[in-house]
């Protein structure tokens, strides 16, 4: 991980170590939101029975099968995340003074960690787990997802904001203009093909189908689930479209193009993975690819809309903070 050189140099020692620690827990978020797919992919929702926080009733299941271990594994891990987002605000507020952003945004993640925290548990509770296909489970995956790009996108910015300086001039009212509206509408747009394609991948795993083979014929065609498969490519594609003239508009300011490029050359990853996954059946781990690019994709996207805010005229400052600070564009 690095920063840019001035930005190194007017940060302390402790804002240096929680960029580090802000910059690990976002790593680490992701691996969680991947597990947390992969308890879908493999049916282990159920793993732990209707039994939230405990495990069939039971703080540690003494006789767990493959998929109680797999749910109660992940329950772990999503405890280690919450303790971890517990920390960033109480570190961010003893090592940057009042009024600085990272403050705020280290406290936004944390209130969304318990929010993820709370419709897990809800999906348990309500047994919208496993072999589940009701439209209430549907509509609950998707909220899910949206909370949890809300989760990524303020991990992303406490983390962009901790390799700002500790003290900085307080900024005018920021006019968004033809720019900011064209980044607003790409980031609601990234939130919506991002939840229809949780949507689609919860199809995928109910209703999995093999192209060219027999494995076809069982699927319902009926089911809503099936019948809305097609919308997430559709519009999959047209926000591909939409990146591409994100990437090219904002590539042309040296501010804001390392992230347009890292938005262009994501866009393009996910339309090949999304290409790939339709071709193979949405394997699980193709399945897991597309889920982290979408990721990466948003985080890009949020930090794009960030930098070029931050790199205004009216702002008074310029950005500090570059893709070189992000452990897979490093």
């Amino acid at each position: 991980m690095s920063i840019d050189a001035a930005a190194g140099a007017a940060l302390g020692g402790p804002q240096r170590r929680f960029a580090r620690f802000a910059g690990a827990l976002l790593v680490y978020l992701l691996l969680v939101i991947l597990f947390g797919a992969w308890v879908r992919i493999t049916g282990s929702g159920a793993g732990c029975g209707d039994h939230w926080p405990t495990c069939h009733g039971e703080l540690v299941p003494r006789t767990p099968n493959q998929q109680t271990i797999i749910e109660y594994t992940h329950r772990l891990s999503s405890g280690a995340l919450g303790l971890l987002s517990l920390l960033l605000p109480l570190w961010a507020w003893r090592a940057f003074p009042a009024g600085h952003a990272v403050r705020w945004c280290s406290v936004a993640t944390l209130a969304l960690v318990v929010m993820e925290a709370a419709i897990g548990a809800g999906l348990v509770l309500k047994q919208l787990v496993a072999s589940n296909a009701s439209q209430a489970r549907a509509v609950a995956v998707a909220l899910h997802l949206g909370n949890t790009l809300l989760l990524t996108a303020s991990a992303a910015l406490t983390l962009g904001y901790a390799h700002t300086t500790p003290r900085e001039p307080r900024t005018r009212r920021l006019a968004l203009g033809g720019a900011g509206w064209a980044l607003a509408l790409f980031l609601i747009a990234l939130v919506l093909v991002a939840t229809t394609g949780a949507v689609t991948a919860l199809g995928d795993t109910l209703f999995p189908v093999r192209f060219g083979s027999a494995g076809s014929s069982g699927v319902p065609r009926d089911h809503f689930l099936v019948q809305l498969r097609v919308v997430h490519p559709v519009l999959a594609c047209l926000v591909v479209c939409f990146a591409v003239g994100i990437a090219r508009h904002f590539a042309v300011a040296a501010a804001t193009r390392p992230w347009a490029r890292a938005v262009g050359f994501g866009a393009a990853i996910q339309l090949v993975l999304g290409v790939l996954s339709i071709l193979l059946g949405a394997p699980g781990w193709l399945q897991l690819g597309h889920l982290l690019m979408a990721q990466v994709l948003w985080i890009s996207a949020v930090l794009l809309s960030w930098t070029w805010a931050r790199s205004r005229p009216s702002l008074g400052h310029s950005p500090e903070f570059g893709p070189s600070a992000l452990p897979w564009l490093s």
